[in-house]
């Protein structure tokens, strides 16, 4: 694999028994740009994810982090590479302050440790602004920073698509793994969660972007990957796969569903 592309996935297999959920599946992300990943349910996707995040080691095959082979590290050293995953269904903590949920996300913290807390404790002071300018930084990116301090739990759904990001931002990654991030958002904040990402693209980070919402998957997407029954099946732009013949055939029996802005994954 070329060290081009900022995290690469080589001839990944997982089988669960006897159900074969990647067989054989290779994937570049291209540094600086959004790579989409569609198929049908069942083709394997969260699979992917899963192996690429760290959750799930794969049978065989490799991930890549440039050149650097990844694929036994854990979750908590990929995130230490630059590496963040958000989820499908938000993990937020309800009873905590949005802001608080943010602060929980900071990496590193001195504040974590025993001997910053007895002996240094400016140090200590200094990474929690820190931590507090960058968080609200984040949020009135995403347009929540009126609710910061309100509880996380009493958030929209989309309000808490958009908190599941800004943590995931906290550890500033280079590569984002976005899980759905538009399933059960309504069109005004999948916009607003739209313009974020790509905001975000042109400032140099990474994403690979798992959705079924095809629109947000045209209107953000610099490369589309097909799944199906495990495999990659084609690749290319929006407009080159979705013309495909194979393409449409593994969608609701020859239709590519093409779905409202916001709808519910």
């Amino acid at each position: 694999m070329s060290q081009s592309f900022a995290l690469s996935a080589d001839s990944l297999r997982v089988a669960f028994g006897g159900l074969v959920a990647l067989d054989g599946v290779s994937l570049r992300l291209a540094p600086g740009r959004i790579t989409g990943i569609i198929g049908p349910n069942g083709a394997g996707k969260s699979t992917l994810f899963s192996v690429l995040a760290g959750t799930l080691r794969p049978d065989s095959g490799r991930v890549l982090l440039g050149a650097d082979d990844i694929t036994r590290l854990p979750v908590h050293r990929r995130a230490r590479r630059g590496v963040a995953r958000t989820f499908q269904l938000a993990r937020e903590l309800d009873s905590l302050t949005v802001l608080e949920n943010l602060l929980l996300a900071t990496p590193d913290h001195p504040g974590e440790r025993l001997w910053p807390l007895a002996f240094a404790r400016g140090r200590v002071r200094r990474a929690e602004r820190e931590a507090t300018e960058r968080a609200m930084a984040l949020l009135d990116r995403a347009r929540l920073q009126r609710l910061a301090n309100s509880p996380a739990g009493a958030l929209s759904g989309g309000q808490k698509k958009l908190l599941e990001l800004c943590r995931a931002l906290m550890a500033d990654p280079d590569i984002v793994l976005l899980d759905e991030p538009a399933a059960g958002v309504n069109p005004v904040l999948v916009e607003s969660l739209g313009q974020f990402i790509l905001d975000l693209r042109d400032e140099g980070k990474t994403f690979a972007l798992v959705e079924h919402n095809m629109d947000l998957i045209a209107a953000l997407s610099d490369h589309v990957c097909v799944l199906a029954q495990g495999a990659i099946l084609t690749e290319g732009s929006f407009a080159e796969v979705t013309e495909d013949p194979r393409v449409r055939a593994a969608y609701l029996g020859g239709e590519l569903a093409r779905e409202p802005v916001g709808a519910a994954a």
